[in-house]
Parts: structure tokens; sequence; C-alpha cells
């Protein structure tokens, strides 16, 4: 299983804790360190009994996780971000599942979603449907939280490894070119914890770059799966034509009206009937600032 981290001292520990109490022991952690700060190798080093650690300049995590990927050679490959925990019997429950079922390429599954105080529990996607081909699921709403998937290696060799140009949706991007191939599984339980920090990378993005990196991983995944079946694809260019559209609605509220334009009509070379985006570019051509993500 890998880890990516990056300025993590304080949370990783509990991290490697939660792995190593799985009930589930044929593992090994592998940890990338991607150029922090802080004493995040120093931490790091003090687990190397059960964790192969490394270090690199700072990439993002879609480098550390490839790297961490690249580093390991199980059958098997498990996401842990550095500052949320599994629960003890997860490794165990979806191992069990991916093994029982060969056409399974990755399977993900319900979590609590920690904000200070406040926790949630994700919902569980689709509706009544927790395996098989999801892809049109998943694009119309992604129900995977990263640190509760485990893939099948065989899938990533198919597909490919996370794309270290997406500073975000690059973990979206890698489980929809898995789900266009492949059977995908959702276990409707509570197996790991997220943890949402002020400090994380999703925060820390700017709004414009995070709303580009959307559709720029949408778009990858249109160029990378060109044989989708047709109700796959037209999901899929639903899904673009959504995230172009709220991109698009931000550069309106930001008064940036001519690239706006440009991109409502995007939305609408992919959606002719939006029926919203075509309201918005007429918008676009009044003195009248426009709130970005109104329906």
């Amino acid at each position: 299983m890998v880890i990516p981290c990056y300025n993590a001292a304080s949370t990783v520990t509990r991290a490697i804790l939660s792995v190593l109490r799985q009930s589930y022991r044929d593992y090994w952690i592998y940890a990338v360190d991607d150029g922090s700060a802080d004493d995040t190798m120093e931490v790091l080093r003090r687990n190397d009994d059960r964790c192969c650690v490394s270090s690199q300049a700072n990439g993002g995590p879609a480098a550390a996780r490839n790297r961490a990927i690249r580093m390991s050679d199980s059958e098997f490959v498990a996401f842990l971000d550095a500052d949320d925990e599994w629960l003890p019997n997860k490794l165990a429950r979806q191992i069990a599942l991916l093994k029982g079922d060969p056409s399974l390429g990755m399977i993900c599954s319900m979590c609590i979603i920690k904000r200070g105080e406040l926790e949630e529990t994700s919902g569980i996607g689709p509706e009544a449907v927790q395996s098989g081909h999801l892809f049109r699921h998943l694009a119309r709403n992604c129900f995977v939280f990263t640190p509760t998937v485990v893939v099948r290696r065989r899938c990533l060799e198919e597909v490919g490894l996370f794309d270290e140009t997406l500073p975000v949706s690059e973990d979206f991007n890698l489980w929809l070119r898995i789900a266009a191939r492949w059977k995908i599984a959702l276990v409707p339980e509570v197996l790991a914890v997220v943890h949402k920090r002020d400090a994380s990378l999703s925060t820390t993005i700017p709004s414009e770059e995070r709303l580009r990196a959307g559709v720029r991983a949408l778009k990858n995944v249109e160029l990378a799966c060109g044989n989708l079946p047709p109700a796959e694809g037209r999901a899929l260019r639903r899904a673009i034509a959504e995230r172009i559209y709220f991109h698009a609605s931000f550069l309106l509220f930001v008064g940036t009206r001519i690239a706006a334009r440009s991109e409502f009509l995007s939305v609408l070379r992919y959606q002719p009937m939006h029926l919203r985006a075509a309201a918005k570019f007429g918008l676009s051509f009044l003195p009248t600032r426009i709130a970005p993500f109104a329906h």
C-alpha cells in the first residue's frame, strides 16, 4: 500500500498505525516524502520496520503515489493519504472480494469524513448498484474517496498510473479510466476515515486552476477512452459539459466575460440543450455580475 506525504509529520504516524492494526497482515507500506519542509522523513524512518521509505522533490500527490506504486510489486495496491486512516478490517474485507472476483479491477468503500469536530458519512453513490460496470454512475458523481481504494495491479498496468500533470482530480481521472475497462465495486460499509484540513491541497490551489484541472481531467479520459459504448460516452460528455459550465460561470463571476463566452459555447458543443449555459451566455453581454455557480 502507498502513502504520499507532504508536510505530514503531525499526522502520518496515525495513518501508519491504522495500517499496522489491520487484521489482514500480508502487506508492505511504501511511503514517499514529496519534498516536505517539516520532519516527515524523520517520522517515516522511525517506522521503517514495515515501511519502505523514499523521498523526492515536490511533485504533487500523483507523482508521489506513482513513485510508491513503482517501488511495490504486490498483486493489489491500496491507497492511504498521510492525514487519513483505515479501520481495522478494511484490507481483509476488500482483498477477499477482489480475490473472489477476478473481473473486479478496483474496489472502494464508504468512509467517515471529519472536518474538525464535525463528522459525516460518505454516500454510497449509485442507488442499489454496488458492483459492475459503473462508469456512467461514476462520471455523474465521483463516489470514490482515494483512501478507501484498493486496485488490482494488472488493472494499473493496462490503464496507466496517475496523471502527474493534474494538480487535482488526478484520482477521479484514474478511477474513470479504470471503470471504462473493468468492473468496480463499492462496499457499502465505512472502512476508512478521511480528515479534511484547511491546509489541504484542494483548499490551497486557486479556484480557477482547480476548475480548469477538473475539466482537463475529464477531457483526458475522453482521449484515453475513445471507444466507450454510446451510453457511457454520453455520460462522459455530460460530465465534461458540466465541468466546463462551472469553469465558465466562475470566469463570468470574476468579470472575464470573453473567456466565459467561449467556455459557454464549448458547453453547448458538448450538450446543445444545456439551457443554463445558453442563458448565461446571453447574460454575459449584460453589465451584471453573475454568481459563479448559480443554477
